[in-house]
């Protein structure tokens, strides 16, 4: 089996080597069990390396090996100097950050097992039916507002979400096809699964922008989940709302420390719209 380590990473995991058992070098570069341990995840991924040879595991470690003889030769020809590789490198370290500093804001995010026992006995029903549902998604407050009201007075559900709703559903009027709980996020699932067939919602907000819902079927989920699914379902359901808005409250919070702007217009006029 070949190994993907990523040679390139090294340098990020730049902690001294001194004293520690070498696995494989190429010139001065070293690769060692903790930084092989770090490439991996962690401790706990380690244990799924299937080596259980000597053949597998030179096969591991020349695996890293040649991804190390392929880095340095790309920087030897300089190809970090390249707009599109510079810009593909700084990409990467923003996500690396991204993720780093957000999971380092969720990490203390939990739920007592009696805060999700509530929750499904409160919500079970949906846990076991399919909706079949549309809608229409719009950016701003006062678009989705005037959008309600042109329903409200008589207008079609799929014509508007074809002429306003900016999620790739609008083409086919919004129609989202047959949906279970666990697909969507939490405030559009509540919104959803209350309406009856042939109900339209009012504004749901998420951190996609603003909702309007139709819900147009129902039917039986299958194949039915079993207690332990529906609590596991809502749990991670619940958590995820948790750490959603525990990472808006912590972009809110940055905002206000930086001096921002954003043009759209400027936007919609080099996309042609």
């Amino acid at each position: 089996m070949r190994y993907c380590l990523l040679a390139a990473l090294l340098s990020v995991l730049a902690a001294s080597t001194a004293g520690a058992e070498v696995l494989a070098s190429v010139d001065e570069a070293v690769l060692t069990w903790e930084q092989l341990v770090a490439m991996v995840g962690g401790e706990e991924n380690s244990r799924y390396l299937a080596v259980g040879s000597t053949a597998e595991a030179e096969e591991m470690l020349r695996s890293w090996v040649r991804e190390e003889l392929v880095v340095r030769a790309a920087q030897s020809d300089n190809l970090e100097s390249r707009p599109e590789v510079a810009n593909a490198i700084n990409q990467a370290i923003r996500q690396i950050l991204l993720e780093a500093y957000l999971g380092e804001m969720t990490a203390d995010v939990s739920l007592s097992r009696l805060t999700v026992e509530n929750y499904v006995t409160a919500w079970r029903e949906s846990f076991l039916t399919d909706i079949h549902a549309r809608h229409i998604l719009l950016p701003d407050l006062a678009q989705a507002q005037a959008a309600l009201a042109r329903l409200q007075s008589g207008e079609s559900f799929d014509v508007l979400a074809q002429e306003l709703s900016i999620c790739p559903s609008a083409s086919q009027g919004g129609d989202l096809g047959w949906l279970s709980r666990g697909q969507a996020v939490l405030a559009f699932e509540e919104a959803a699964f209350s309406l009856s067939p042939g109900s339209t919602s009012g504004i749901v907000q998420t951190g996609m922008g603003y909702h309007i819902i139709k819900l147009l079927e129902t039917r039986p989920r299958t194949p039915v989940p079993t207690d332990e699914q529906i609590f596991q379902l809502a749990g991670d359901e619940l958590l995820m709302d948790a750490q959603e808005t525990a990472i808006m409250a912590v972009l809110d919070s940055l905002e206000t420390l930086h001096s921002v702007s954003v043009y759209p217009e400027r936007l919609l006029e080099r996309v042609g719209r």
